[in-house]
Parts: C-alpha cells; sequence; structure tokens
C-alpha cells in the first residue's frame, strides 16, 4: 500500500521547509511560553500565526507531492517501477498529514515544558490547554493540508493547484481579518474554516468546541480521500 522508497524521496525533498517553520514555531511558543501566562499565549499567538505558518506548509508541499511531479513529468519515471498510484498517493497522504502531526507535537510538548518552565508555572489543567489549543490546530492545518492535496491530485499543472489549493487557503485565512473592519464584513466569519478553530472556546472548553475540531477533522478526511479517488481514476499525460 506505501512505498518506502518513495517515502524516503519524499522527505529529503521536503524536509527543509518543515524543519525551518517547525523551529520557527518552537522558538516562538518557547519564548511566549517563558514570558507570558497561557491565556497571554492563547490571545498572542494562536489566534493567528500557527494558522498562517500551517497554510504556507500546505500550499508548498501539497503543490509539490503530486501535481508538481506530474508537471515536471518525475511521476512517470516512479510509475514506471512497481510503484501503483494507489501506492503514490497513499504515501503522499501519509507524509503530508504525518509531518503536520509530528510538527504540532512538537510545539505542544516545547510549549508545555517553557510554560511548566516560566514564573508563571503551569498544572495540569493548563498543560491540557495547551494540548486542547495544539489540538485544534492540527485539525485545522490537516483541513488546509487536505484542500491542497485534493487540488494536487485533481490538476495536473503546478500553477492550477497553486491558484486553487493555495488561493482557497489564502482565502480563507483572510476573511476573519477583513471581517473585523466592519459589520459589513461580518458576513466573512461564515465562509471560511478558520472560524472553526476558536481559541477563546478551546480555552474555556466552552460547548460546541469538539464537534467544531470534528468538522475540521472530517473535511480534511474527505478532502484527502476525494483526491486519492480521483488521482487513481484520472488519465494522466505520462
Amino acid at each position: 500500500m506505501f512505498s518506502i522508497a518513495l517515502m524516503k524521496q519524499t522527505i529529503r525533498e521536503n524536509i527543509s521547509l518543515w524543519l525551518v517553520l517547525t523551529v520557527v514555531q518552537c522558538a516562538m511558543i518557547a519564548t511566549i511560553g517563558l514570558t507570558a501566562p497561557i491565556a497571554a499565549a492563547g490571545v498572542a499567538y494562536y489566534n493567528l500565526l500557527p494558522g498562517i505558518f500551517m497554510g504556507i506548509y500546505a500550499i508548498a508541499i501539497g503543490n509539490k507531492l503530486v501535481s508538481a511531479k506530474i508537471d515536471r513529468g518525475t511521476l512517470a519515471y516512479v510509475l514506471s517501477t512497481p510503484v501503483s498510484r494507489r501506492a503514490v498517493v497513499a504515501t503522499q497522504a501519509l507524509f503530508f498529514a504525518g509531518s503536520l502531526t509530528l510538527m504540532c507535537a512538537l510545539t505542544t510538548a516545547v510549549h508545555s515544558v517553557a510554560a511548566m518552565l516560566s514564573s508563571y508555572g503551569a498544572d495540569t489543567a493548563e498543560v491540557l490547554i495547551i494540548v486542547r489549543l495544539n489540538l485544534g490546530l492540527l485539525t485545522l492545518a490537516l483541513a488546509f493540508s487536505g484542500i491542497c492535496f485534493a487540488a494536487s491530485c485533481v490538476f495536473n499543472l503546478s500553477k492550477h493547484t497553486i491558484a486553487i489549493g493555495g488561493g482557497l487557503i489564502c482565502a480563507f485565512l483572510l476573511a476573519p481579518i477583513i471581517a473585523m473592519f466592519g459589520d459589513n464584513f461580518a458576513f466573512l466569519h461564515n465562509l471560511t474554516i478558520v472560524t472553526l478553530y476558536d481559541v477563546t472556546d478551546i480555552m474555556a472548553s466552552a460547548a460546541g468546541w469538539v464537534w467544531r475540531l470534528v468538522a475540521l477533522a472530517g473535511i480534511a478526511l474527505a478532502t484527502y480521500v476525494a483526491g486519492a479517488i480521483v488521482f487513481t481514476r484520472k488519465d494522466l499525460p505520462l
């Protein structure tokens, strides 16, 4: 079902961007965790920056995993080996989702340790808040990645993948920012999946936050599956 050789190649091709974004996020959240209480970190960091980082990663990597390989002709070489289309799409999806999961796991650990070492301290309940915040961030990141992965599987040209998949992610990220500029733009809150990641509700453990994350996970699953089905069935210009 999976190709170990393709997985190794994919890791080599994408490890640099993953490392840069992971290190930057860990450095930022460690600084915030050491100098501010959990509530301040939630407002100052999780409300905006991680979503942007995850969006950048999803757009860049999503394009490279499938459509860029078709565009450059390298997928023809891969498929000339005993690796099937199903193995290709399953391997790329596993890398995409797995790399995001590892990224969020590391930021969770760094923030938790930093919070416990800070002068404010952090008890078990506050560490659980950090875990919930990063779990929510992971579901948002997986939804972003699913959209970009589906676009990469549907289109054969990188420019189309970036235009559609990347365009949607940028629109989702910009919508809540534009909505802050007055009541005339408030409706944009209902047109973006970013609002499903409600930092305030997650921190307060308010009713409904779990179902919002379930919705994000559902979007991720649906888009990954849809992209995989399209890729295995479509005609390829090889």
